[in-house]
């Protein structure tokens, strides 16, 4: 049962890797790149740029944002009653508030944008994205420390096996 939960962790953490590191680089490149080219894009050409934009970069993050945040809760409860129990915790609750940004910020700002370009919306857009920025460094750093933590243990526990 216990090799069960382990495997079971283990499969998570890979999956929070994998979505977590990808989700920072695109937040990332988001920040510096795509989002202050809004406000280079001509009048005209705004709203179908944008409408692509949306449609294309929402069938990226769409699958990484929900296996991400499913990976995170059901990490969390796995780990409930050991000693990462912390830990897990706070990975879901960051993943739960890149939703909460990305729902309740982001998607707005995108939904005025729909209709029109707007520079002082796009500088709003910028500047509440350092939230969503922040958040996936800081899983990204989280799950790194897990992972090594992880490891670290699995390697003492293999010395140990074999020194007995």
């Amino acid at each position: 049962m216990i090799a069960h939960h382990q495997n079971t962790a283990f499969a998570l953490l890979l999956v929070q890797v994998f979505t977590t590191f990808a989700m920072a680089g695109v937040i990332w490149q988001v920040q510096l790149v795509t989002y202050p080219q809004f406000a280079e894009v001509d009048a005209i050409s705004f709203s179908s740029y944008h409408f692509h934009y949306s449609r294309r970069i929402t069938f990226l993050v769409g699958p990484l944002m929900v296996l991400e945040l499913l990976s995170a809760c059901l990490f969390a409860g796995v780990l409930f009653y050991t000693r990462l129990r912390v830990p897990g915790i706070l990975g879901a609750v960051l993943a739960i508030g890149t939703w909460a940004v990305t729902g309740l910020v982001q998607v707005p700002l995108h939904e005025k944008l729909a209709s029109g370009k707007d520079l002082s919306t796009i500088e709003t857009l910028v500047s509440g994205n350092w939230i969503r920025v922040a958040l996936w460094t800081a899983r990204s750093l989280l799950i790194s420390v897990i992972l090594i933590t992880v490891f670290r243990n699995s390697a003492l526990s293999a010395l140990r096996e074999s020194g007995e």
